[in-house]
């Protein structure tokens, strides 16, 4: 084997020094920098997208802050319309009541001066009916018609 025959060695090793040496220089040289150069690149995107995403973030967050105050805002807006509503709903139906009571008891007081006067009327007409009743009963029970002031007369000596 002519690796290991040591008369070639001197030769082998100059070799191996060259060739060190050329790649030694070329990837110091040439490949690292450029490697250095895409991953210092790679980092400053990075920190450029991070201190974006950062000040996107901040602008986000400003916004949910302003967003959360205005929705705060609507809210007490609705509920202080809502109870003005309300309050104003509850009085007209008060009032609407309050009216609606007032002409119930204006018609519960004019059904009972009609019941009165009915009444009143009734009891009138009883005292002929009455009369009438009681002369068809005398007539039918005796024969003979009887004129009202007898019957009147009679029915004040009992």
């Amino acid at each position: 084997m002519p690796q290991l025959d040591t008369s070639t060695f001197p030769s082998q090793l100059f070799w191996l020094v060259v060739c060190f040496l050329a790649l030694y220089f070329i990837l110091s040289y040439i490949a690292v920098p450029k490697i250095a150069r895409v991953i210092e690149t790679r980092a400053e995107t990075i920190e450029a997208q991070i201190n974006k995403a950062s000040t996107y973030r901040e602008q986000a967050e400003d916004l949910l802050a302003d967003y959360e105050k205005t929705l705060n805002s609507a809210r007490e807006t609705a509920h202080k319309h809502a109870k003005s509503i309300a309050s104003a709903t509850t009085s007209e139906i008060g009032n609407k009541q309050k009216d609606f009571l007032d002409k119930l008891k204006d018609r519960l007081h004019l059904a009972e001066q009609d019941l009165y006067r009915s009444r009143i009327e009734a009891s009138k007409e009883i005292e002929s009916i009455a009369n009438e009743v009681a002369n068809a009963v005398l007539t039918k029970l005796t024969g003979h018609s009887y004129p009202p002031h007898k019957l009147l007369g009679t029915r004040g000596d009992a």
